[in-house]
């Protein structure tokens, strides 16, 4: 335990709020304590969590989360580090700005780094450098996941030849998952209720090669 995975991408847009939370769940779900930082400006997911205790107040908690708010990068190293210290994976939704003065604590403190994308031309070349750039510098283990892929985009020659070279390019940095289609049951997420069958389902292809990733340990 006491693992840190990210989610994080330098392209906004991908999906990495409603990864996280539905990553945050699943494994809760499946037996595995966790505590998520919500770790962006926005404080998206720690706020939907509050607007979720307001329409479920008698739901129980599956997972606690923090929010990382007017912190220096020094009090966010500290903060990490005593969360490591808990029985428990710590997963964090990740700023979207690469140039927040506190991701370099979150990155180099990381196991773990999932990176939701599209394939579509602008958002698989930002994936590309961003991944670049990571690897040279921090030392999580990197997963990728096409999310929201639809059925008939698949077929489309552009976006056959952008999954082939998003195979091919992104090898050397890590891992690319199985994609998660394009579906309602996946487009919003809820912090409190347990995951359907059919979410489940949807999630635990792309889901289960970063789970095996923790199980074994993380990365030295």
């Amino acid at each position: 335990m006491g693992k840190i995975i990210l989610f994080t991408n330098v392209k906004g847009g991908v999906g990495k709020t409603t990864l996280c939370s539905f990553f945050a769940t699943y494994l809760s779900q499946s037996g595995r304590p966790v505590a998520v930082v919500d770790a962006d400006i926005q404080q998206s997911l720690y706020d939907h969590r509050q607007l979720d205790l307001q329409n479920h107040p008698n739901a129980p908690m599956p997972w606690q989360i923090k929010a990382f708010t007017g912190m220096s990068r020094d009090e966010v190293a500290t903060a990490l580090t005593n969360l490591k210290k808990l029985s428990c994976d710590i997963i964090i939704d990740c700023p979207g700005n690469i140039i927040d003065p506190n991701l370099g604590a979150i990155y180099s403190m990381a196991d773990i780094a999932v990176v939701p994308t599209h394939y579509y031309y602008d958002v698989m070349k930002a994936t590309f450098k961003f991944a670049e750039m990571f690897k040279a510098r921090f030392r999580a283990q990197m997963f990728f996941i096409p999310n929201n892929i639809s059925g008939i985009e698949e077929g489309r020659p552009g976006v056959k030849v952008l999954r082939e070279d998003a195979t091919e390019q992104l090898k050397p940095y890590g891992i690319l998952t199985a994609r998660i289609k394009r579906s309602v049951i996946v487009a919003e997420y809820n912090t409190l209720i347990p995951l359907t069958s059919y979410q489940i389902n949807a999630v635990k292809f792309p889901f289960k090669p970063i789970i095996e990733e923790l199980e074994k340990g993380g990365v030295d």
